[in-house]
């Protein structure tokens, strides 16, 4: 008796793997649908990568790699990921705390006593919750760091009281990357390739990629008009879209920074803003959430982890529609059998 429950123990086991297997599998199919029938529609041009159960499921390239038309996308092609690249700052600014090289409660002028009397109001801290007060950075005459300094150094009022209110702007982003240049001696780049990419085992990322570097995805418009490389400021990474998905996972599993710093900088100054890693949840040890947008020029990207499902959804595009949320929406209604939209057609020419 003992030997036929053992049998029929074995074979429910087997048959409920089976079923498993098939549910995912359908799944999957229902998801490179969806995927394909936006790239038809005009709504998606580029990557996605879907994890799942703790298990990548999806990685998949569509669409071109340019605007000639000619160059198909595969996964070997890094993307500029917006404003998603200031995780690579607001982490380094954790790490250089955790090795006692700066405190985030320094006020700006601590390293740069050079700046206006204004320095001496804003704290590091303000920087990483965009809560200093700064303007936005002229992109209408900066095409360089040292055009923005040179801003920076004849503003003469702030906006409002660090730490009393919240504007979202890269001149925090452009100080933090400053500062860290400051308290290493290295520059930003050098930085992140040495102490993030490299611990991370991220082999192909880099930072300001320029036009003879090989395997860029280029951004282009509705109408195939592609767009340059030139940024107005420097330090921007990119990344290819499992490279994306290692810095998701040396996030989650702070490879670099410790739990009580990662919610430093990942739990923002106010419900519905950004803080450093964008916004999320910590809980003890672990990552419970994890959620950050960027779009620079026609690229558009997307990072989601859900920890309570091993789930992380990653979007690169390289013709932004403005509906990364949309897809992902979309993927996780399918994950989660439930009905879920299509995207609508968009107009490309």
């Amino acid at each position: 008796m003992n030997k036929y429950k053992s049998i029929l123990f074995i074979f429910l086991i087997a048959f409920l793997a089976g079923t498993r297997t098939f549910a995912q599998d359908n799944k999957v199919a229902l998801i490179n649908t969806f995927i394909d029938k936006a790239n038809q529609s005009g709504a998606f041009n580029g990557n996605i990568l879907i994890a799942d159960g703790g298990k990548v499921i999806i990685r998949k390239s569509i669409g071109y790699a340019d605007a000639s038309k000619k160059i198909p996308l595969n996964t070997q092609y890094r993307f500029h990921i917006g404003s998603i690249a200031k995780e690579f700052d607001a982490v380094g600014i954790m790490m250089l705390q955790e090795q006692g090289k700066l405190n985030i409660h320094d006020k700006v002028s601590v390293f740069f006593p050079e700046l206006p009397r204004w320095a001496s109001t804003i704290s590091i801290k303000n920087l990483l919750q965009y809560t200093s007060g700064l303007p936005e950075v002229k992109y209408k005459t900066v095409r360089s760091d040292a055009d923005n300094w040179k801003d920076l150094q004849s503003l003469e009022k702030l906006d409002f009281d660090p730490g009393s209110r919240y504007a979202y702007n890269n001149n925090n982003t452009f100080l933090r990357r400053r500062i860290i240049e400051k308290a290493t001696g290295i520059s930003f780049n050098q930085f992140v390739q040495q102490n993030m990419l490299k611990v991370a085992g991220i082999g192909n990322g880099m930072v300001d990629p320029v036009d003879s570097d090989p395997l860029i995805a280029r951004s282009f418009n509705n109408e195939f008009k592609q767009d340059g490389l030139e940024v107005p400021i420097s330090g921007w990474t990119c990344l290819n879209i499992d490279d994306f998905y290692k810095w998701s996972q040396c996030i989650n599993n702070f490879c670099l920074i410790k739990p009580a710093s990662t919610a430093e900088i990942i739990i923002p100054f106010a419900a519905d803003q950004q803080s450093g890693l964008g916004g999320g949840e910590v809980k003890g040890n672990k990552v419970i959430t994890h959620t950050h947008d960027g779009s620079a020029i026609h690229y558009q990207a997307l990072l989601t982890t859900d920890a309570s499902k091993g789930r992380t959804i990653i979007i690169l595009s390289n013709q932004r529609q403005g509906n990364v949320y949309e897809i992902a929406n979309a993927i996780q209604a399918i994950l989660d059998n439930k009905p879920y939209q299509e995207l609508p057609k968009i107009g490309i020419k």
